[in-house]
């Protein structure tokens, strides 16, 4: 019951959106750079702050599959009860099965980069594109062409911690190292003037 008690909107403070910088023009000028249709750019902003305002102040994820061909959501996962989790229902791979064109968002509570887990949902699923909206208004765009082994991730991270990078750059550096061979792509999306 405590930990249900402390996942309470707000009692979390690590994870507190920071409301006026969501709202500014800078962050909403980042969907921009995501896609040239101003329309879906709109779409994700929208249901971007939707999942922040929701889930500010505690460590749950909502996530949101978009078909970017038509601007529509096609399934959401918004009642979550695994901390730092989505879990797939039956109705939410039914609607993305055998589908083409989606792009899975989901918030990282802890501002964190996609995880290895996020990448390889990403391939198994065969998203167009997959988005994480961080808490802090990071916002992650990642794809792969094929699964990464957990093992080859861990050993990069692995390294990188030990070079004292800290858990953030280290979780960023592993996926940028194994995207060297060209498997994975990800970047941070920023606001260009």
């Amino acid at each position: 019951m405590r930990s249900l008690e402390f996942q309470r909107y707000g009692r979390n403070k690590s994870t507190l959106i920071n409301k006026s910088y969501i709202e500014s023009g800078e962050y909403r000028r980042k969907f921009d750079q995501i896609t040239d249709n101003a329309n879906l750019a709109r779409l994700l902003y929208t249901k971007a702050k939707e999942m922040l305002y929701h889930r500010s102040g505690t460590e749950y994820e909502d996530m949101y599959w978009i078909d970017s061909e038509k601007n529509v959501v096609v399934a959401s996962a918004l009642n979550e009860k695994i901390r730092e989790k989505v879990v797939y229902t039956p109705n939410i791979l039914k609607a993305i099965t055998d589908r083409t064109g989606i792009i899975a968002m989901h918030n990282h509570p802890h501002s964190m980069p996609p995880s290895i887990e996020d990448i390889n949902s990403f391939y198994a699923h065969g998203y167009e594109n997959g988005i994480v909206i961080c808490h802090n208004g990071t916002i992650f765009i990642y794809s792969t062409r094929n699964e990464v082994s957990e093992r080859l991730y861990e050993s990069y991270y692995s390294k990188m911690i030990k070079r004292g990078f800290d858990e953030f750059d280290a979780q960023l550096g592993a996926l940028v190292e194994i995207g060297h061979n060209g498997d994975i792509f990800i970047r941070e999306v920023k606001y260009n003037e």
